[in-house]
């Protein structure tokens, strides 16, 4: 009678067995010939061994392959990630985060994702926020003095995408994975990838709704600091929606219930309040932008919608100069996106002392911009990377249609005011001169600019363009033969006048 594999002596004593029963060395050894030990499978062992069979089984879709195969589902196991980021780095980028960009996203309890950081899905979120972080705020000790900022940011972003893959992310939705998906879509819009930008703010959306973060049913029995959290998550993709489908005139999707608890202070006043005042702003702005008030009440609800939004009482006396250049940018951006929708239900004054529905109302906001502008340091604002842009170009080009329909006063008769051409072109100028220009409004507001020579941006228009360079150098020799005319006609007149 034979086996299907060696006896216990002979595979103890490691000799070939000739699988027989009794075998042949046992009987010459007068030992007993058994084979009771356990059958172990073949293949590596130990812990990598079973690393290995884990990883395998989470990527294998079929049932069979699970620990529990009437489930037909993947078994719960923690999937093993290899980190490309070392765990200092990770830390040093929450710490960074912590630090200087808390108050513009509320919405990560540093210590708690510091302690988590083995997880997948919190690397996952780390790895993206520190791509975010790298764009915004360079630190030597964060990348080296010999690496790119850049380069570094791509390789976080691709660690993220790696990590979310291994944990299904999109079957197993969670906090961590709703943030990653909101700060992988910072980067790409600030690198200009407009359409995978939408698609991952519209991912976090649809991980929020999930998730129950618009319900308010969702915090009846969560603890404070926990309902809390969910409750800024939930503001902030509010506020970003808003501004990212006005742009693009996009749908919105996130609709929060009425009856949401109130977003309160933490032990860090200084902090939230200007994040509070952020959501209170986008929330008048999107009631202004969704009501129908009916013809006789038109004029005073855009006024009264306008003066809400220029009302910052007790907002900004604290908060860091980053929050406040995007709270006041923000806010002239919001007047001048109502100041073009009153313009098809209210007759505009061109009194300019009606500021709220006068044509000049677009001159006003763009110098309260320049302001700004003059105001912050220039790193603070191109930080706040292509949403600042598009909103300062929106403003721009409704003062270029502006001057395009209004008659032109030569800039010699201007005495010492500075005119609104030349505010213009300080708006202009300011966006020509960021590096890496993703805007995609940046080229029709040269083309406006080159189309009614309203200003004289030589050093703004690319000079590879030669139909905008010629026709600018055109406008410019046209006006200077203008101005000598109407100079010619007045010292006429004055002479008849006095000899």
């Amino acid at each position: 009678m034979s086996r299907n594999r060696a006896c216990d002596g002979c595979a103890a004593r490691k000799t070939k067995c000739d699988r027989r029963s009794p075998c042949r060395r046992c009987t010459a050894l007068g030992v007993a010939c058994t084979a009771l030990r356990e059958c172990v499978k073949p293949g590596p062992k130990g812990p990598w061994a079973e690393r290995k069979r884990q990883a395998r089984l989470q990527r294998s879709p079929l049932p069979w392959a699970t620990d529990n195969p009437a489930a037909g589902i993947l078994p719960a196991l923690q999937p093993i990630v290899r980190r490309g980021v070392s765990t200092p780095k990770r830390r040093g980028y929450l710490d960074v985060y912590q630090r200087e960009l808390y108050y513009l996203w509320p919405v990560i309890d540093v210590e708690d994702l510091g302690s988590r950081l083995a997880d997948a899905g919190a690397y996952a979120l780390c790895t993206a926020l520190g791509a975010v972080t790298l764009s915004r705020v360079v630190h030597p000790s964060l990348i080296g003095e010999e690496l790119d900022p850049r380069a570094e940011s791509d390789k976080l972003v691709t660690e993220s995408e790696k990590a979310r893959a291994q944990v299904l992310y999109q079957e197993n939705p969670s906090t961590d994975i709703l943030l990653s998906s909101f700060f992988l879509h910072v980067h790409c819009s600030n690198r200009g990838q407009i359409c995978k930008a939408t698609l991952l703010l519209r991912e976090a959306i649809t991980f929020a709704q999930l998730l129950g973060f618009d319900q308010v049913k969702h915090y009846a029995n969560l603890p404070k600091s926990e309902a809390q959290l969910h409750l800024r998550i939930a503001w902030l993709l509010f506020i970003t929606e808003r501004g990212h489908t006005t742009r693009f005139d996009l749908p919105r999707t996130l609709c929060l219930d009425p009856n949401l608890p109130a977003l309160e202070e933490d032990e860090n006043p200084s902090g939230l309040l200007p994040f509070i005042g952020m959501c209170h702003l986008f929330q008048t702005f999107g009631s202004a932008m969704d009501r129908d008030p009916g013809p006789d009440l038109m004029s005073d609800f855009f006024v009264g919608m306008d003066t809400r939004l220029r009302d910052t009482r007790g907002l900004l006396s604290s908060s860091p100069d980053s929050q406040r250049a995007d709270f006041l940018i923000t806010q002239q951006w919001m007047r001048i996106i109502l100041w073009k929708l009153a313009m098809f239900h209210v007759a505009l004054s061109a009194d300019p002392t009606v500021e709220n529905l006068s044509i000049s109302f677009p001159e006003n906001v763009a110098r309260n911009v320049m302001g700004y502008l003059d105001m912050f340091p220039r790193a603070i604002v191109e930080g706040h990377g292509l949403g600042m842009q598009m909103k300062l170009a929106d403003i721009a080009i409704s003062l270029a249609d502006v001057l395009s329909c209004t008659p032109r006063v030569p800039e010699s008769r201007q005495l010492m005011r500075v005119c609104p051409a030349e505010v213009l072109n300080h708006l202009a100028a300011f966006l020509n001169s960021i590096p890496d220009k993703v805007n995609p409004h940046l080229e029709l507001l040269q083309e406006k600019i080159a189309q009614y020579g309203l200003c004289y941006p030589l050093s703004v228009l690319s000079r590879k363009d030669s139909s905008v360079y010629e026709r600018v150098q055109e406008i410019r020799k046209l006006e200077e033969a203008t101005e000598r005319d109407i100079w010619q006609v007045d010292k006429t007149n004055y002479n008849a006048i006095c000899f």
